[in-house]
């Protein structure tokens, strides 16, 4: 009996850095960053179409932008997406999952950055077959959930290009 103590002691000792290592990501690895490029778009009208775009896609009980400068061609605001799942499988064990983040939109002549902060998992407390799970708002820990929510946020880069080609053809009206 001894041996088998020592033999899972030394399993769950072997298996604990592995855990932790994937647990915890630095703040560096939870922020995106990327630049788009808008060719024939002048900073003035990348700031319009992106802030009428945050405005349309970002839904929230607070205020949605948190800061803007015309001048600067800068707009920070806060948005939230549902978890992206993997599979129905995974959806149905996270169906009320979301993910919150602060999103920056640089604009300049033909090109804007869009940067992506403090990006975090909320789920609210729920009672599932009799156990209480607490609500949860926290950062990303894992870099499984990282992969999963990097090309949604990435994915609005060409969404805000796609509206600026939108709103100019909506100008002739």
């Amino acid at each position: 009996m001894g041996i088998v103590v020592r033999l899972g002691m030394l399993a769950v000792a072997g298996f604990l850095p592995m855990v932790a290592a994937a647990a915890d990501l630095t703040e560096e690895q939870r922020t995106l960053v990327q630049v788009f490029d808008a060719p024939g778009h002048d900073k003035a009208a990348i700031y319009t179409a992106g802030r009428q775009w945050i405005a349309e896609n970002f839904k929230s009980a607070k205020a949605v932008i948190e800061y803007e400068s015309k001048d600067d061609g800068t707009i920070i605001g806060n948005g939230n997406i549902s978890y992206p799942c993997a599979s129905a499988w995974e959806c149905l064990g996270k169906p009320d999952w979301t993910v919150p983040f602060t999103m920056r939109l640089e604009a300049k002549d033909e090109r804007f950055r869009l940067t992506f902060s403090n990006i975090r998992l909320h789920w609210p407390a729920k009672i599932n077959a009799g156990i209480r799970q607490p609500e949860f708002d926290g950062p990303v820990r894992s870099t499984k959930d990282m992969d999963k929510i990097r090309p949604k946020l990435l994915m609005f880069g060409d969404e805000i290009n796609a509206s600026l080609v939108t709103r100019k053809a909506g100008d002739n009206w």
